[in-house]
């Protein structure tokens, strides 16, 4: 994995199946020395506890940078601008060799694709990027063979542990993802069209505020759905239905329009400071806890929303009480 070779093309785009810690170390270390070796800058987006494993075994090294992945919550869907953000910091043309072992909490089914797709849009985000390589290390022990199968063909190439190879079924597209359940019957609905953004916006908040979300996270919900609410009027045939309802203690809102989103990076890509209109969904994805969507001719758009329950339900009821949500 020279730095010639990595020049070849935008991406080199890799998975790192391994079981346990040493597994993970000694590939994973590998993988950086060769790049140590080509001259590159390497980039380390792990979990903290990642960076004590990694760093003693590592001599200081300016090269090698470690990034906290906490930061990035829940959401697959901030995964990609996050390495447009991480890569922007190398400007004196070196080759970024990053390790991206970034892992998405999983609510089960009802993310799990989510996360996968979001490492396939990493491909075509950066097809035309200035050359870099990243490597995805993931731990075969904690998953069934069928998802580290399903994960492998979003990745062009596997490293196993000192070199990397062609995966031979690597979904080139387009990706096929998931349905989505539906919401259950009880569910709160509500049409609305030109003119009733009000109305939705009040729904959305009655709605957070009777399920306890803080001030502040009531406010980015309710700005988060006054969006795409909004974009079912301009282009989604004048309007749309939101759908609201709680599940897993998350709080879930649904947008259903007759529109067809063909981007599949739309909300993905970090937007140009000069650009101006097209940021919304991009806005969405750092609001919510989870954004999915679902778009296709014949069927439309779905667009569901999700909020977490805060980490510290005493506090957030005092912050409730006090009109203070933070």
């Amino acid at each position: 994995m020279s730095e010639a070779s990595a020049a070849a093309v935008g991406l080199l785009h890799m998975i790192y199946p391994y079981a346990g810690t040493q597994q993970y170390v000694t590939g994973t270390l590998a993988y950086i020395e060769q790049a140590r070796s080509s001259g590159a800058a390497v980039l380390i987006a792990a979990p903290a506890e990642r960076h004590d494993a990694l760093r003693a075994r590592l001599a200081a090294d300016d090269a090698v940078s470690f990034l906290d992945t906490t930061a990035l919550g829940r959401n697959p869907g901030r995964l990609v601008p996050a390495w447009q953000n991480w890569i922007a910091q190398y400007d004196d043309g070196r080759v970024v060799h990053g390790v991206n072992d970034v892992t998405f909490p999983s609510r089960g089914d009802a993310d799990d694709g989510d996360a996968r797709y979001a490492e396939w849009l990493l491909n075509l985000a950066f097809a035309k990027a200035p050359a870099w390589s990243l490597l995805c290390p993931v731990d075969t022990s904690m998953h069934p063979a069928a998802a580290i199968d399903a994960l492998t063909r979003c990745h062009p190439l596997v490293w196993d542990g000192a070199a990397q190879q062609p995966v031979a079924d690597y979904l080139t597209g387009p990706y096929a993802t998931e349905d989505l359940p539906e919401p259950p019957a009880s569910a709160e609905r509500l049409t609305y069209r030109l003119g009733d953004l009000p109305t939705v916006r009040a729904a959305v908040a009655r709605f957070a505020q009777l399920n306890g979300l803080p001030v502040r996270r009531t406010r980015e919900l309710t700005l988060a759905v006054s969006e795409v609410a909004t974009n079912s009027i301009r282009y989604g045939g004048g309007g749309g239905t939101l759908l609201l309802w709680t599940q897993d203690n998350a709080l879930v809102c649904e947008l259903r329009d007759d529109g067809v989103i063909t981007d599949p990076l739309v909300g993905q890509l970090r937007p140009s400071p000069t650009r101006l209109g097209g940021r919304g969904l991009w806005f969405v994805n750092q609001f919510c806890d989870l954004v999915q969507l679902r778009s296709a001719p014949e069927r439309g758009t779905r667009v569901r929303l999700w909020i977490d329950p805060p980490s510290d339900p005493e506090r957030t009821a005092r912050e409730v009480a006090a009109g203070l949500g933070r």
